[in-house]
């Protein structure tokens, strides 16, 4: 039992007869048409007048024999421009037999039961055939209007939307879609449904409604194939369509509801004038039973149960908590005593010292210990009679919230349209928008969460990656261009460098064949993961597809690459790390700035080692960067068993690393090759030069190979 079901337990009311729910359409489920027995009210009762004189529930002070019963009525769903009204002021009037002719047309209804009066009928000849059979227009399938007049009213507070609302649009509505186009039914009018993340009603029938990739990725009905192009595969498998193309709703559904005062009392949104008013408001956002983060709207619940002797919470009946309420509401003062809104311990343990009291001697239970939910805490009285509050964890304070499938918007409109920005920002409701966590916290106010706390990430990791969304993301391409033009006019301003090494003969080894090799081997991965790491930091779908196949094979290319790539820098770092210390002469190159920048003066070179102090420091910088990029991209490769903070900090990380790590490789290259020309041979044969180790390695050269 939910909590949105227990609300009125128990409470039947004979008063309420002739009101039907479900059972005015399919009385054979339990509608006024067939008792407990199968008979038919009305038949029975004729054959057995006593029966109304019993205690029969079914049949007690009962007009069955006048009134008729509620047959299945087709028109209801069938018939366009049913007159629900009609059919209501029939059914309210006892006129069960004559509700369907009433409202349908057919014939004018005169006369009452509850009056005394038995109804006469005047049929409308208009909607008949010579031979007096009934000839109705029926429409191909059900008119959504009809199916509105009852799901509309149920989803106003759950949902907020309402089909053909002028200011909730629906993309399949604005294509001419009805509601049996996606809930079609069988031969024995069992409606496709999905699968609801609250209610219970006819789970056999769950995730029988087509999906959204039931229909766009076969064209079926003519729906378009998205591509979705700048989307992560990883994104359509872990959030709903629903996540993107519902991105707010404009009627005001139901935050919750109060039962304090022992009459359900709703809630509407916070800040809006009532329930279905035009109110724009965003969803919050829940991971589902289908593995997937859905938009939902969860009503939150203010009620009272009670702690039976075996540590079971069980929600009290509305007479029950109506009768301590009647007892403390003078002491409560309440602004509305319809609407109490208990929020201080002093006014909830009156509360509970009433029920307390009153539920002394209830055959329900073997113990008694009220209890108060709200705002997820429960509140209980300790032996002493004070107020003891503590987290709800019953099944009580463990809110679902309703799904939301409904109008749905257009690409253009979608989350995403506008960049990951649309998510990743400080002002995206995705992860910042505001929730409602208790309709009237400690101080009688609205109390706030977020959807990153709702979905687990943390305010930290949040911010840190919207940082990287707004100023790296946008930007990082431009800054790697921005580094290829800096690159471009230090050439045509300083040109190359030095002797040219393709015009000297190789007559030193510079690098050894495992040195070369282990070079050639991590420039290759880094190619690699630069291709498939601009795949990822724009999105593109499309080029992943072109380049490796699919995105899921960039993915393995990506990480295999990384592992090699890491592999080969640790080796790297074994060969050179003697060579990369930085010595006294390593000044007077970064005083020459490296013989790079400014005019250079004849006959001057800078001092070097068998690495020079730039290549030392690219090779410390290298280094980092390799150890900084394993740490956080090899979790990455298992971030499904990661948790959500954790996967948005190293991914941020990840990131600006290999941003930063393509624009040093560049300046790498650049310097490596054409601004030394004739240098990228000693990483072929290992030799260079006698003179070209002079001047560019004057140290290494003194030492080892001057003569």
């Amino acid at each position: 039992m939910t909590p949105f079901m227990f609300a009125a337990a128990g409470e039947k009311d004979a008063k309420n007869m002739g009101v039907p729910g479900c059972g005015g359409c399919h009385p054979g489920g339990g509608g006024l048409e067939f008792d407990r027995d199968g008979k038919r009210y009305d038949a029975r009762l004729k054959d057995d007048p006593k029966l109304a004189t019993t205690l029969d529930g079914d049949y007690f002070k009962s007009q069955w024999d006048k009134t008729g019963v509620v047959e299945a009525d087709c028109f209801i769903c069938h018939l366009p421009n049913y007159d629900f009204k009609e059919r209501n002021k029939q059914l309210k009037k006892l006129n069960f037999r004559w509700a369907a002719t009433a409202a349908s047309g057919i014939g004018q209804v005169e006369g009452f039961v509850d009056e005394g009066k038995q109804p006469a009928v005047s049929y409308n000849l208009r909607l008949f055939n010579q031979d007096g059979k009934y000839a109705p227009n029926f429409p191909s399938e059900p008119p959504s209007e009809n199916c509105v007049f009852c799901h509309g009213m149920s989803d106003m507070k759950k949902r907020g939307f309402s089909w053909n609302d002028r200011v909730n649009h629906d993309v399949h509505n604005m294509r001419g879609m009805s509601c049996v186009s996606c809930h079609p039914s069988d031969k024995n009018h069992n409606f496709a449904k999905g699968q609801e993340n609250v209610s219970t009603v006819r789970d056999d029938l769950d995730n029988t409604i087509k999906k959204c990739a039931d229909c766009h990725t076969t064209g079926y009905m003519g729906a378009p194939r998205p591509e979705h192009a700048g989307i992560r595969p990883s994104h359509l498998e872990k959030l709903a369509c629903e996540a993107c193309h519902i991105p707010a709703i404009n009627r005001a559904a139901g935050e919750g509801f109060d039962v304090t005062s022992g009459a359900m009392v709703n809630y509407p949104k916070i800040g809006a004038k009532g329930m279905g008013a035009e109110f724009k408001w965003e969803p919050r956002y829940q991971l589902l039973k289908r593995g997937q983060i859905s938009p939902v709207n969860p009503l939150l619940v203010v009620t009272w149960t009670n702690r039976d002797a075996d540590g079971t919470y069980t929600p009290l009946f509305m007479r029950e908590i109506k009768k301590a309420y009647d007892q403390v509401a003078p002491k409560l003062q309440a602004k509305n005593p319809a609407k109490p809104e208990l929020h201080t311990p002093e006014q909830i343990g009156l509360m509970l010292t009433a029920l307390n009291e009153s539920l002394k001697g209830n055959k329900r239970f073997k113990a008694v210990a009220p209890a108060y939910h709200k705002g997820g805490e429960i509140h209980e009285l300790s032996p002493d009679g004070k107020v003891v509050t503590r987290k709800d964890d019953t099944w009580v304070g463990h809110v679902e919230g309703f799904n939301i499938n409904h109008n749905v918007a257009p690409a253009k409109l979608a989350l995403g349209a506008n960049g990951c920005a649309d998510c990743h920002s400080e002002k995206a409701n995705m992860f910042m928008g505001r929730q409602v966590a208790d309709m009237f916290g400690p101080d009688g106010k609205p109390v706030y969460t977020d959807n990153a706390r709702l979905l687990g990430v943390s305010h930290a990791a949040f911010s840190l990656n919207a940082f990287y969304q707004a100023a790296v993301v946008p930007y990082g391409s431009w800054i790697i261009l921005l580094v290829g033009f800096m690159l471009t006019l230090h050439y045509t301003g300083q040109g190359p460098k030095g002797l040219d090494a393709r015009c000297e003969p190789g007559e030193i080894e510079r690098f050894s064949l495992s040195e070369r090799w282990t070079h050639l081997l991590r420039m290759l991965a880094f190619l690699a993961l630069a291709a498939t790491g601009y795949v990822f930091f724009t999105s593109n779908a499309t080029l992943a597809k072109a380049l490796f196949g699919s995105y899921k094979a960039a993915v393995v290319w990506h990480w295999v690459s990384g592992l090699v790539f890491t592999g080969a820098g640790l080796y790297a770092a074994i060969l050179w790390a003697r060579d990369a210390v930085f010595t006294s002469y390593d000044r007077t190159w970064f005083a020459l700035r490296g013989g790079y920048l400014g005019r250079k003066i004849e006959g001057e070179h800078a001092p070097a080692g068998r690495l020079n102090a730039g290549q030392k420091v690219f090779f410390w910088l290298s280094l980092a960067l390799t150890l900084v990029m394993a740490a956080t991209g090899i979790p990455l490769i298992w971030k499904q068993s990661l948790s959500a903070s954790t996967a948005l900090v190293l991914a941020t990380i990840h990131g600006v690393g290999g941003v930063l790590f393509v624009a040093v490789a560049l300046a790498h290259a650049y310097l490596g090759t054409i601004a030394n020309p004739g240098t990228w041979r000693a990483l072929v044969d290992g030799k260079v030069s006698r003179a070209w180790a002079a001047e560019h390695h004057s140290e290494w050269f003194k030492k080892h190979f001057k003569k």
